[in-house]
Formats: C-alpha cells, sequence, structure tokens
C-alpha cells in the first residue's frame, strides 16, 4: 500500500446509519418486513440482532424510511373498480413499495438530518472529553419514549422510535422502555439494534419479533467495501473479512488503525525464538496507541491470534489473514500445549482488564502479553 493511499484509508469512515442509503446482504429480512407491512401484521417492536458493523442501524433505518414514507398510503382504502357492465373488477394485488430510497429524496435528507417529527432515536451520548462514546444510554433518554409514541403522529400515520443499541441501556433506562413495550400504543414502532441479545432484559426480548442479521457473504462484504471504502486496497479484502469475522464496520475501523500490521506484529514478536528487541519494539508500538478505539483494535488483533491458536491446527486455512500465518502459527503452537495456551489467554485477558481499569503502564502489559511462561507466572490466578 502506498503512503498515499495508507493516509486516505485510515480517513476512511463508513456513513452514520442515518445518512446511509446502501444496505447489503440482507435481502431476506427486508423482504420479511415488506410482508409483515403489506399485510397489516407489523410487530410493534423489533428486535434487530447479530454482530456490531454488519449493518444493523443502517437496515433500523432503512425500516424506518419505509414505514415513515408509505405509512399514509398503507391505510387507503381503494373503491373497488367497475367494468364497463357495472361488474366490479378484481383488485390488482398490491405492489409493495422499494425499500430503495435516493439520498436526494426530501424524506431521506430529513431523516438523515434528524428533522422528521415522527422519527425518535436513542444512541448514548458522545463524551467531548474522552473522545469516545459514552457506554450507555442514560435513563432519561429512555423516559422521551413512551410520551413521544402516546403521540399523534404529524406528519402520516406512525411514530417511530430507533433505538441504537438496546443492550447500552442501563438498568433504569431499560426498565423504562419495558413499559411502553408491555402496553403500546397503535401505529407505533419500536427498532431495537441489540449487538447481545443475552445481555438483555428477557422481558423486553420476549416482546419484540427478532430480526437475526448474520455478517454479510463475502461477496456482499465486498461490495460494502467497494461502495463505502473506496479506498481501502483490493489485496487486503480477503484478510480484513477474516480479521473483522465479515463486518464491514469492523473492517474499516481495523483499517484506520492498521489492524492489519498489527495483526502480523503480534505474530512476529510472539514467536519462541523473537528477539528481545523484536518485542520491545513491538510494545513500544502498541504503548504509543493514543486512541482508546485504537487500542480495542490492538486487542482485537491479538484476540483473533489467539482464537486461531487456540483451534491450531483446525483454524480456518481457507483465509489467511497473513501470508506467513501458517508457519508462525505452527512454531508458536508447537512450542506451547494446549493446556499453556488456555491459560496463556485467560491470563493475558485478566491483564488487560487490570490495565483499563487501573490505567497501568500499556508497554509493560503488551510486553508481558507476549511471553506465556512469563506472562502465567505473574498471574497464576487468573491462568
Amino acid at each position: 500500500m502506498t503512503k498515499d493511499n495508507m493516509a486516505k484509508a485510515h480517513e476512511t469512515e463508513i456513513l452514520a446509519p442515518r445518512e446511509n442509503p446502501h444496505l447489503f446482504g440482507h435481502d431476506r429480512a427486508q423482504e420479511q418486513f415488506v410482508q409483515d407491512f403489506a399485510s397489516g401484521k407489523l410487530h410493534h417492536a423489533y428486535l434487530i440482532t447479530g454482530p456490531k458493523g454488519i449493518g444493523k442501524a443502517t437496515f433500523a433505518y432503512r425500516l424506518a424510511r419505509y414505514v415513515l414514507g408509505h405509512g399514509a398510503q398503507q391505510t387507503l382504502v381503494e373503491e373497488p373498480s367497475m367494468s364497463l357492465f357495472g361488474d366490479a373488477l378484481p383488485a390488482a394485488a398490491p405492489s409493495a413499495p422499494s425499500m430503495e430510497m435516493s439520498a436526494d429524496d426530501h424524506l431521506f435528507r430529513r431523516i438523515a438530518g434528524g428533522s422528521h417529527t415522527d422519527l425518535l432515536s436513542l444512541s448514548p451520548a458522545y463524551d467531548a472529553k474522552k473522545h469516545v462514546e459514552k457506554a450507555q444510554i442514560s435513563a432519561d433518554e429512555a423516559r422521551k419514549v413512551p410520551g413521544f409514541m402516546s403521540l399523534t403522529p404529524a406528519e402520516g400515520d406512525w411514530r417511530v422510535v430507533i433505538v441504537d443499541a438496546v443492550d447500552q441501556l442501563n438498568n433504569a433506562a431499560a426498565n423504562a422502555l419495558l413499559k411502553i413495550l408491555e402496553e403500546p400504543p397503535a401505529n407505533a414502532l419500536l427498532l431495537l439494534v441489540c449487538h447481545e441479545p443475552g445481555s438483555i432484559l428477557p422481558t423486553i426480548r420476549s416482546r419484540c419479533r427478532v430480526f437475526p442479521l448474520q455478517a454479510p457473504e463475502r461477496a456482499a462484504f465486498d461490495r460494502v467495501l467497494q461502495t463505502m471504502a473506496p479506498d481501502i486496497e483490493l489485496h487486503d479484502y480477503s484478510a480484513l473479512y477474516a480479521l473483522s469475522y465479515g463486518s464491514p464496520g469492523l473492517a474499516v475501523t481495523l483499517t484506520k488503525h492498521k489492524g492489519l500490521t498489527a495483526y502480523a506484529g503480534w505474530l512476529a514478536a510472539m514467536q519462541p525464538d523473537a528477539s528481545d528487541k523484536t518485542r520491545q519494539d513491538f510494545a513500544s508500538q502498541a504503548a504509543s496507541i493514543k486512541s482508546p478505539e485504537g487500542w480495542a483494535m490492538l486487542l482485537h488483533s491479538w484476540e483473533m491470534l489467539m482464537h486461531r491458536l487456540s483451534l491450531f491446527p483446525h483454524y480456518d486455512h481457507e483465509h489467511p489473514i497473513h501470508r506467513a500465518e501458517e508457519g508462525q502459527l505452527a512454531a508458536i503452537a508447537n512450542a506451547t500445549p494446549f493446556a499453556a495456551r488456555q491459560r496463556w489467554m485467560n491470563s493475558a485477558r485478566a491483564l488487560v482488564r487490570q490495565t483499563d481499569i487501573f490505567n497501568l503502564d500499556k508497554k509493560y502489559t503488551v510486553r508481558l502479553m507476549l511471553e506465556s511462561s512469563r506472562l502465567t507466572a505473574q498471574f497464576p490466578a487468573a491462568a
């Protein structure tokens, strides 16, 4: 990758879900929603589940545009057409409106700009001091939902609420949302994005229709990157697909923070014969990462390496992340029995948690993570 392309890649960002007109790989779920809507069997709440970065929130906004754009049309009852002889003609089967909508459409622009009066969106607030999204959605935000949904729609027939994501509601916020799920008003739709269904209240989950979205197939993954992140080099697609578990959003974030380079760096520094200088240099580079997102991507690369190492030799050979990966994984595995690899992984995870909680020295943390015996000797309780 050239320096210019690397610079561009670091600037690549997928559009915010409310601004994104593109969606790839979730055709069946879209078709099911259209069928529910056309048949008058629309559920009052949909739980949209799946891994992060696969387009769940983009999918939710697409559903919201569909309902807000066609809700008024849905309630129209047409008089039967008459033949020349006064007989009623059979009604034509209604054609479902397309979910595609141009970014130039007036409705699309209003929703993208947050100005549609029948749509309420909840997401964690942005922490300006730490330059990151807060971990939770507050109860004050969630308490807006019942009042909003009880109002008469101002512009059509529906009121829609999008929560991105429902597993980020704190306890008080989750209970506030539960009340409206138990007694939903007419023509009100809740779209709940959810990354980890097991972490939310069972009572919320049981009151929703679940749309389980999967990571896109490779062809759809490539289309997303070509459309939304054209500065990513084509020859990186295969490795990014494997490193991101097929999540385009995660692939873009990994590219931004040099995730493929980090994976190669971990592999090299964890070799049994790696020099002390190689390990020290890698630890120093890791410690220089300032952003929480960059640190998270470094750790994601390590998690993927350890996952493949724990499965070795039965990991996914068909989707290599690094060209020398198989030989390097073999060298680590041959020097570290399976049980020792498990202790290595558990001890490192415990160390990372302590580093995050107590703001420990990241260089020291990474340096320890590179050597199984040294790490587990210092953290035997976590092993």
